[in-house]
Formats: C-alpha cells, structure tokens, sequence
C-alpha cells in the first residue's frame, strides 16, 4: 500500500507517516522545509519525499492521500487530488480510521498539559504491560519517538482543539472517539479560529458529548470553564484538583527538587513523588493517576510509573550548566502557562536570580487579546528579555501584542526588561551573562527562537 502525506513535514503528519511506516506503507510526501529532527526521521522511514507542492508528486497508482492543515484550496496538490477523484482523508480522520478504531479510544484535551498527560499514560500504560498505541505532540522522554501502533487494546491520543484541515473546520479531537476523555484546565485559547469563549466552549461540549456513557471524563475541577463543559455530560465524570473534588491533591511539598503529594479519594490516601519541575505537573499526573485505578492498575505499579516518568521534551527541560548559571527551556505559550512556569522556577531554585527570554510566536499571544496578563506572568521573573513579534507585520498594529506597554508596567515593578529586534542582539545578550553568579535563564517560546536552543546548548564556560 501506498500512501502520499501532503504537507508532510509538520509534527504530527511525519509522526502518522511513521505510524503508517510501522504498517507496512510506503511512504510518498511533500514540503516546503523540512528541519531536524523531521528530515532524519522521514529519511528513516525511506519516505520518498519532495520539497515543494507539485501535483506530479502524487504517483499514479497511490492507494490515497493525507492532507495536513497546512494545506489551502489553490495547492497544486489539494486541486489535483479534488480534480482527479483521488481518495483523501485529514490527519486526524487518518488517524482514527487506520489506527484507533477498534481499539479503547484514551483522549487528553484540553488548553494546557495535553503533551505532558498523554505521555505521561501512554507511558503508565507501557509500565503496566499494556503495550498502549499512542500519538502525542511533543516528544516524550521516556519514548524514542511520539507516536507508537501498539498491539494492545488502548490507544492514547493527544487531543488538540485546533482545525482540522481546510475541507473540515471542525476541530481534530472530534474525530478520535474517546470512551475516556481526560480534560485538562479549559481557559479560552486559540482566537484566530475561535472568535469568542462560548465557541472555545461549544467545541469541549461536542467532544464530552461524544464520550459513550459506559466510559469516563477525568477532569480538573479547579477551573471553571471544566465544569460548564461537562455540566450536561450523559458520561461519569471524575473530578481532581484542591477542593470540592472526587480526588483531592493534598501535602504537596518539595524535597530534594522533587515534589511529594497526596492524592485522597474518600478515606483512601496514596502518597506520590515525581522528578518533574514544576509544581503545576501534579496536576497532570493526577489525571493519568486516576484513570490507571479506575482501569485497575496497580497502586505499587502507579506510583513507580510516576517516579520514573520523566516528562516531555521542551517542558522546563535543563538544556546547560555553566559555572552557577542554569539554562532551561519551557514550551509554554498562554499567559497561565508562563506564569506557572516562572512560579515553579522561584519554588524550586529559592537563591537564583531569574532570567526569562520570551518570544512571543503563537498566533494569540502575537495580538493583543492577552495584553493585560502577560505583564503578571512575568512577575517572578527578575529579568525579563523580549524578542520582537514574531512577523509583526502581519499583523495589524490595533491588534497587535504591545511590548513597550510591557516594558513600561514591569520596569514599573522593578524588573529590568529588554525588547530586541533580532536573534543576534539575544545571542550577544547571553554572551555578556555573568555565568559566576547565582542565576537560572529560562527560554520560553513554542517555535524556534531563531536557534537559541542550539546556541545555547553549544555554549562553553
């Protein structure tokens, strides 16, 4: 069987190319750039590839055709294959009909912590001798890649709200079927294809409806978008969180940077501890905590899975040590995420200076909609560098994220902060750093930042 992917090199198109690899497929696909690690693992696979759109790509006797989001009406490629009656599906529908149907659909949804809570259960599935299949959007460190076929029952997706493809603007994760759903913390995200919170809202409530009532919805009960989403649910809902919960998340303390935790459940207490920074991860793992009792895992197996778990790549991940000097990078890319970023950071490292350096990438942190938070975000932080709007001249100037408004309210709370316009005065920036003192930067975007990860990582004292 042949199958030609469309779009081929983002995160999750080369990660279902892989899934159809481990079937058996050979596999066909275009792009227009294809950066470390995607072009070794597409050359892994033997994938005969293209490096732009061209209709004559598409081989004559291809059995069908995955079309990335990427791609728009007017791609030489989607026309071809609307023109010429070729069988097509999304990724998302791909992945459902070729590798979750028939299997026991586990879903992790929600604004933050997806990555983290699918890795973290498709890994608890792997320790317990399941042999879960899985799909995940970020790299798992447990794993050797983010994606796996599997040859047991379950199969873990991580699912994102975001559209599927330009033929279905519905959002991905209504495509998966869970019979159980994990909902992670719900605040409005992603205004570019949402216009408002209800339809953010309206998009959750479609997906709780989908979930059969002889499954469950393990969900965070500290938010109270969560609650609006289930209020109607047909389905058993199993809440976590501090209070007026099923599971009560108790004694957090840290040790030895690890944090301990007790998780209660009427009169029944199990104590955990994790390596994982940040304190917010508690949380994330209660979830999968809680969905591995409810299908019967061992409390003994439960509590080494999280011991050993050690989280997801991009994730408040050490990247160098120079002298007394850490460097991190973080995903996050909403105001929530950064803030408990930098929280957990204070926590863990009490005596360190912070440097924060902040790219802000995603279409919604670009604009101005988040203006009013971001400046609370950064409050733990001591310095705050800003890279310039990432292709600001995209964007509207009213709409547009202002940073010297930024500048202006922090430097107003004390904080020393620096907007710079291009990668290379960041990169002299972090030349000039005193590695000798007590200090801990961390790099916070959720695309490339010009390479600082790798400038950094080559770093010598």
């Amino acid at each position: 069987m042949k199958v030609f992917l469309s779009g081929i090199a983002g995160v999750g198109m080369s990660s279902i190319a892989g899934l159809f690899y481990q079937n058996g497929y050979e596999i066909y696909g275009s792009d227009t750039n294809f950066y470390p690690p995607v072009d070794k693992i597409l050359k892994d696979m033997k994938a005969k590839i293209f490096d732009s759109y061209d209709e004559k790509n598409i081989p004559d006797d291809i059995d069908f055709c995955v079309i990335g989001n990427i791609v728009s009406r007017g791609n030489p490629e989607a026309e071809y294959i609307l023109n010429n009656d070729i069988k097509y599906y999304s990724m998302a529908e791909a992945l459902y009909k070729f590798f979750i149907r028939g299997k026991k659909s586990v879903v992790v949804a929600g604004t933050h912590g997806k990555t983290t809570i699918s890795s973290f259960i498709s890994y608890l599935f792997d320790y317990a001798g399941l042999k879960p299949g899985f799909f995940i959007g970020g790299k798992p460190l447990n794993f050797e890649s983010n994606y796996s076929v599997g040859s047991g029952n379950y199969f873990v997706v991580e699912g994102d709200e975001y559209e599927t493809s330009f033929f279905d603007r519905s959002s991905k994760f209504l495509k998966y079927h869970p019979l159980y759903l994990i909902l992670t913390s719900l605040e409005y995200d992603h205004i570019d294809f949402f216009p408002d919170k209800d339809s953010y809202i309206k998009s959750f409530k479609n997906l709780v409806n989908q979930v059969p009532s002889n499954g469950i919805i393990v969900m965070n009960g500290d938010f109270e978008m969560n609650r609006k989403v289930v209020e109607k649910s047909f389905t058993r809902v199993i809440t976590y969180g501090l209070k007026n919960t099923d599971y009560l998340i108790k004694n957090i303390e840290l040790k030895n940077n690890q944090y301990q935790f007790v998780l209660r459940n009427q009169s029944n207490e199990i104590k955990f501890k994790t390596p994982l920074l940040g304190r917010y991860n508690i949380w994330n793992l209660s979830s999968g905590i809680i969905l591995g009792l409810y299908l019967g895992i061992h409390e003994k197996v439960i509590r080494e899975a999280v011991e050993t778990f050690k989280g997801v790549d991009r994730r408040l991940v050490i990247i160098n040590k120079l002298k007394n000097t850490l460097f991190l990078e973080d995903f996050a890319h909403h105001p929530t995420s950064i803030k408990s970023s930098l929280e957990s950071l204070k926590e863990l490292y009490p005596g360190k200076k912070i440097i924060t350096l902040f790219e802000p990438r995603s279409w919604s942190l670009r604009r101005n909609y988040f203006q009013d938070r971001l400046r609370d975000s950064f409050l733990d932080s001591d310095e705050i560098i800003i890279k310039d709007v990432y292709h600001k001249e995209k964007i509207p100037i009213n709409e547009r994220l202002d940073l010297q408004k930024i500048k202006y309210e922090l430097g107003k709370t004390g904080k020393r902060v620096l907007v710079f316009c291009d990668y290379e005065e960041i990169k002299e920036f972090l030349l000039e750093i005193d590695l000798e003192k007590d200090s801990l930067v961390v790099i916070i975007s959720n695309g490339s930042f010009g390479g600082l990860v790798s400038f950094v990582k080559e770093l010598k004292a």
